[in-house]
């Protein structure tokens, strides 16, 4: 906007609540110590409604433990990411909820944190491995007889795993770090099957 002072600041406490509400699936006002004071959500979506009771927690405390020294980074020097950042959230089930937040100043005491839930990205960039995955689970299961079972359950495990490790990056928006948390795995562990399933240079390092 080039003139805020003259078109926006007539508006009530109220309006720039519905604001926040409408740009975002999560808007957090945060002080600098990290406590969040109040709470927007703008999805319908039970696991992100679930950021309403955050109010009073600490910011840190809502978001995976890989992503704590994030948020604190992020309180520093709110707006050295203007693309956002990305972090994961745990619904009440375990599952992880990625969020990518841009963080803007509101004076010297509070920020305003606009998160994006990226689950919906997430599933249309899965689309197109889905046919694959299908085409590789048919040829699989196509060599029935033809080579020993043994091998075919090397085969299935192999291709399981990718899938798991695919859809893990996916969730996390490439966040390698983050993924191998989902997981279960350490990071030299993810690594190591990454490069064995040939995915290190097909998902960019997003820590």
């Amino acid at each position: 906007m080039n003139a805020p002072q003259q078109s926006l600041s007539d508006l009530s406490a109220e309006t720039v609540a519905r604001l926040l509400e409408a740009a975002a699936d999560i808007a957090l006002i945060v002080d600098t110590e990290g406590t969040i004071h109040d709470v927007a959500v703008g999805s319908d979506d039970p696991g992100v409604r679930a950021a309403a009771g955050w109010k009073g927690r600490r910011w840190r405390e809502v978001v995976g433990t890989t992503e704590q020294q994030t948020v604190d980074q992020l309180l520093i020097e709110p707006e050295t990411a203007p693309a956002g950042t990305t972090l994961q959230h745990i619904d009440a089930r375990g599952n992880p909820i990625p969020v990518r937040y841009r963080v803007v100043a509101l004076d010297g005491q509070r920020f305003a944190a606009l998160g994006r839930d990226l689950r919906p990205c997430a599933a249309l960039r899965q689309q197109p491995r889905e046919h694959n995955r299908l085409r590789s689970i048919e040829q699989t299961t196509a060599l029935v007889g033809q080579v020993p079972l043994r091998d075919l359950v090397r085969e299935a495990t192999d291709l399981i795993e990718r899938m798991c490790i695919e859809t893990a990056l996916s969730i996390t928006h490439d966040n390698r770090a983050s993924a191998a948390e989902l997981l279960g795995l350490s990071r030299q562990s993810l690594y190591s099957k990454l490069r064995r399933h040939g995915l290190m240079t097909s998902h960019n390092d997003a820590e």
